[in-house]
């Protein structure tokens, strides 16, 4: 009787295992374009899934997608051939459970208007997020294209890099919405962020000087002010959002004909090791790191990497000193500025394009330069910029609000003196001030700027004082959101 119960209790041990067995085997011999095609199938109803927004919470999703190019592209000055790092592109969803915005960062040094809007009409005809809702904000690491200022060398790998990953991380970060609770702080950098216009011993203003200029001052205080928003999610990573205003660190130079994401990728590696989070930086005004000041009292760095370690301190106090920050519903604001545009003649705009001409075709252009006044070889491409931009540009400005937390963006290379004056006027609690987001118009000096000429001055599509008018349309749209019902 042993044996016999002995024998039932083995078969019934091994008899699952040999159907368990059979289905594998049977599994193994399935011919392999029917797995093909029934993978196909799921990927299929995967992505056609409707993506559904959590209910009564306010949630965050994030999705993070390489856009490297794979072939040889223009960036500032040269040309990319190879990666040195992956230049990549942030999708940050937030959600108060009936719709919901999207914070998007793209490591490119700027994006122009046209491919900004493909890329929010992309998006609302994908995921019905429409275009009030969505800040695509260029990182602006000038060892990276810039998305429709070479259209012909760039229109395949924005076709089919760029709006592709930029749909997928979308789609990625909508379904990845998690319950979350958000921590805001401000923290700011110690000596490596000036301004980089200076005063010189004779009393004149230039654009990044050297000690050779006799450089003894500052054009205005430097902006070093780093602001952080830290979403905390059940069960998942916390999001971590950093806005601040450096300009780009020097990558070309550093990685000769390499794509590089800049200082943002030593920055989002340091943070995503020692604070554990997923990280997505966001540009603001146009300050820069300090590699050459002679201004007594700044920490030079040797290069952008060398910055990183006082880019963390600021980052790691921040956090350290951060407070609980109301979330609410989603509210957003949006316009269409007509921008008053610097008027050309017709015979300086034959001039400049006479010098675009040569330049364009590797011919000596210095001797024309000098022949008709143009400044340098900028001077001469803004001529024509205005030229096709017309008398009255429609110029996008945008806001979103949740609760504590707003966002706004400026389409263009922002002074740091106006971003203080946005931040100093909004409304909120924390406001990020995210500039070339949504399309990019070059410099827009700031009314202390002006007078003072030099570089960006000369370079500007719009009349002066408009820089003062764009701070006065943020900060409206600011106080729209804040007042929406």
């Amino acid at each position: 009787m042993k044996r016999l119960i002995a024998l039932l209790c083995l078969l019934a041990i091994c008899l699952p295992l040999c159907a368990c067995s059979s289905s594998l085997e049977s599994t193994a011999t399935v011919p392999a374009e029917k797995a093909t095609e029934e993978q196909k199938t799921e990927s299929t109803k995967k992505e056609n899934d409707e993506i559904v927004y959590p209910k009564d919470c306010f949630s965050v999703g994030y999705a993070r997608v390489d856009i490297t190019p794979k072939e040889v592209l223009p960036i500032f000055e040269g040309t990319g051939d190879s990666a040195h790092d992956p230049l990549q592109l942030t999708v940050t969803a937030l959600c108060d459970g009936e719709s919901a915005a999207l914070l998007i960062s793209v490591d490119v040094r700027s994006i122009r208007i046209g491919i900004a809007e493909a890329c929010q009409r992309l998006i609302e005809l994908s995921v019905k997020v429409p275009a009030d809702r969505v800040l695509i904000n260029a990182t602006h690491t000038h060892s990276a294209p810039a998305p429709g200022f070479d259209a012909e060398k760039e229109t395949q790998w924005v076709n089919n890099v760029l709006y592709k990953q930029l749909i997928v991380a979308v789609k990625e970060a909508l379904r990845d919405l998690t319950p979350a609770e958000a921590y805001t702080g401000v923290s700011h950098t110690d000596g490596i962020t000036f301004v980089r216009r200076y005063l010189k011993a004779n009393g004149k203003y230039q654009t990044n000087a050297s000690a050779a200029d006799n450089p003894v001052a500052h054009e205005s205080v430097a902006d070093n002010e780093m602001r952080v928003i830290r979403f905390e999610r059940e069960g998942k990573k916390d999001v971590l959002m950093v806005n601040y205003q450096t300009h780009y660190g020097g990558a070309p130079s550093l990685y000769p004909n390499q794509y590089s994401a800049d200082f943002v990728h030593t920055f989002r590696q340091a943070a995503e090791t020692e604070l554990d989070c997923l990280f997505t930086y966001h540009s603001g005004a146009s300050g820069n790191l300090n590699f050459n000041s002679p201004i007594s009292g700044e920490k030079k760095c040797a290069n952008f990497v060398d910055a990183t370690e006082e880019l963390m301190r600021a980052a790691k106090d921040a956090v350290a000193k951060e407070e609980k920050a109301v979330t609410d519903k989603l509210r957003s604001a949006s316009s269409k500025y007509a921008a008053s545009v610097i008027k050309e003649s017709e015979e300086r705009l034959t001039h400049a394009k006479e010098v675009n001409s040569l330049r364009s075709a590797g011919k000596d252009f210095h001797s024309l330069l000098n022949k008709y006044g143009f400044a340098s070889k900028y001077e001469a491409t803004a001529v024509i910029m205005r030229a096709g931009l017309g008398e009255n540009p429609e110029i996008p400005f945008t806001a979103i609000s949740c609760g504590d937390l707003a966002f706004v963006s400026a389409p263009y290379e922002m002074f740091d003196t106006n971003g203080q004056e946005v931040r100093a006027a909004s409304p909120f609690k924390t406001t990020f001030i995210c500039s070339l987001t949504n399309g990019s118009f070059g410099y827009v000096p700031s009314a202390l700027a002006v007078p003072h000429g030099s570089y960006e001055v000369i370079i500007t599509y719009f009349e002066y004082g408009s820089a003062e008018k764009f701070v006065a349309e943020m900060v409206r749209l600011l106080g729209e959101c804040k007042n929406a019902n």
